[in-house]
């Protein structure tokens, strides 16, 4: 009678999330020292797994895009949260830090912001499906329901989608050409960011 070997056993959810954050933060490195135009060779490589394994948890390059962009929108929401601690919340301090946190972060992460924006181009997808616009979006969302009350959240939506894909062309533009300072370009978007969101709480339901 031969004796079944036993597989490896099953891996409880919190090891499964502490392996995909693993991969994530591995992806990140490779993505930062060889560039936005990685294959899954290199991603596997860096993180020291096969590629079935990054398929298995990603399924494709982009969903490797996903992940980090969500990544890098949860690092953005605590850069805009302790840029607002302490401050009295309101329209203005709210897109003013929004704005800042996200001029860093492009700033900072060029090469994961490169990476995650040639995922969306290379495929079907519009900005606004990828992850990093999809989580600002929707702590935007709650912010805005307690800012501007009784707002009519359809026409809300759609202008809030234009202004989004603004102010990421606008931020693309001052990194390829920076003829604006920082503190410039964050000041000059917040006052049209400002006063598109003030324009659309007139637009009551």
């Amino acid at each position: 009678m031969t004796t079944r070997r036993r597989g490896r056993p099953r891996r409880t959810p919190a090891e499964r999330a502490e392996q995909r954050e693993r991969l994530v933060e591995a992806a990140m490195q490779t993505v930062r020292e060889r560039g936005p135009d990685i294959s899954m060779d290199h991603l596997a490589r860096g993180a020291g797994v096969s590629k079935p394994v990054l398929y298995s948890e990603f399924g494709d390059k982009r969903g490797v895009a996903d992940a980090i962009a969500v990544t890098l929108a949860r690092s953005l929401e605590a850069r805009a949260a302790a840029d607002l601690a302490g401050r009295a919340m309101g329209i203005p301090s709210v897109v003013r830090a929004t704005i800042s946190a996200l001029v860093d972060l492009i700033d900072t992460e060029p090469e994961l912001y490169a990476f995650i924006v040639r995922s969306i181009r290379t495929g079907d997808r519009g900005l606004l499906d990828n992850g990093l616009v999809q989580v600002i979006q929707e702590r935007l969302a709650v912010l805005m329901a307690l800012l501007l009350p009784g707002i009519d959240t359809v026409k809300l939506r759609a202008l809030s989608d234009g202004l989004f894909g603004f102010g990421f062309a606008a931020v693309e533009s001052w990194t390829s050409h920076r003829e604006l300072s920082k503190d410039e370009l964050i000041d000059a978007l917040s006052v049209v960011v400002q006063g598109g969101i003030e324009a659309a709480g007139t637009l009551r339901d």
